[in-house]
């Protein structure tokens, strides 16, 4: 037998008087029930026998065997103790054992800005960015809402990009159905053709994505949200590789909403009405 310190947990008994407990030897009524970690080692007492003598805080001392609670005590006391644990373990269990299946969770949740990069990322000034995006700076004006997809880089600089007009009449209809005030969207693109100078000569022509001067570009035309159309561009920004459409999340100061790709759209009218409402609940503080 030895004498074990009651912590807050019996506050109910310390009111009536009761201070320390008298307990069978290897049993900690206290401690939370945690059945991967090892026993504690019995303590040699001074006599050379064995004892359990457990405290709840450094600097307690044993009292005396006199003031010890009657045995009754100490088991109500220890049931006490211990209830809230197992109540409080069974709860979570049962929490997630009841938890829908096939639920996807909220995209913020799901793919938060943690990792260190994005929280220590700092705009690069456009002097340092390639050519090409320097240029586009220069034509696109400023929008608390920017929107991008793959093939943006080619509906900007070739005129005769195939399918361009169709993109263009699809996306001037969302924007009306949108409804939002002149001069709140922009479009910026995930990738554009590399310069020639800057072209490996076995090279084949097409979009090269910069994602650092993406963010960058974004910043700099006072973009409050971004709007990610496609996985193509989503892979080209860095963004998580988990994000699916009609999904948000935060990444390098700004709020980014993805949705399916503007070809696929214009083949699935069924979706575009989702896709209308999410982006009308999404947009609705950032667009003011």
């Amino acid at each position: 037998m030895a004498f074990a310190y009651v912590n807050p947990l019996s506050a109910l008994w310390q009111r009536r008087g009761l201070s320390n407990l008298l307990m069978p030897e290897g049993f900690d009524a206290f401690a939370a029930p945690q059945p991967e970690t090892a026993a504690r080692p019995p303590v040699r007492g001074a006599a050379g026998g064995t004892s359990t003598a457990y405290t709840g805080r450094q600097g307690a001392r044993p009292a005396p065997s006199g003031q010890a609670g009657p045995s009754g005590q100490a088991g109500q006391a220890g049931q006490a103790a211990r209830t809230p644990h197992r109540s409080a373990a069974q709860s979570s269990q049962g929490t997630a054992r009841t938890a829908p299946a096939g639920v996807a969770p909220r995209a913020e949740s799901a793919a938060p800005e943690t990792t260190s990069d994005s929280r220590l990322w700092k705009p690069l000034p456009p002097h340092v960015w390639p050519a090409p995006w320097r240029q586009q700076l220069e034509k696109t004006r400023p929008g608390l809402i920017l929107w991008t997809y793959w093939n943006l880089g080619l509906d900007l600089s070739d005129p005769q990009a195939e399918g361009r007009l169709e993109r263009r009449g699809f996306l001037q209809k969302l924007l009306q159905d949108l409804a939002h005030p002149a001069g709140t969207h922009t479009f910026w693109p995930a990738g554009l053709p590399a310069a020639p100078e800057d072209r490996m000569p076995d090279q084949e022509e097409g979009l090269v994505p910069h994602a650092d001067a993406f963010w960058s570009g974004a910043s700099r035309l006072g973009a409050r949200g971004v709007v990610v159309m496609g996985s193509a561009a989503v892979k080209a920004l860095g963004l998580p590789p988990g994000l699916r459409p009609l999904q948000q999340t935060r990444y390098k100061g700004h709020m980014v909403w993805v949705l399916w790709d503007v070809d696929y759209m214009q083949r699935e009218d069924q979706r575009y009405a989702s896709m209308l409402a999410f982006l009308r609940q999404a947009l609705r503080q950032v667009a003011r």
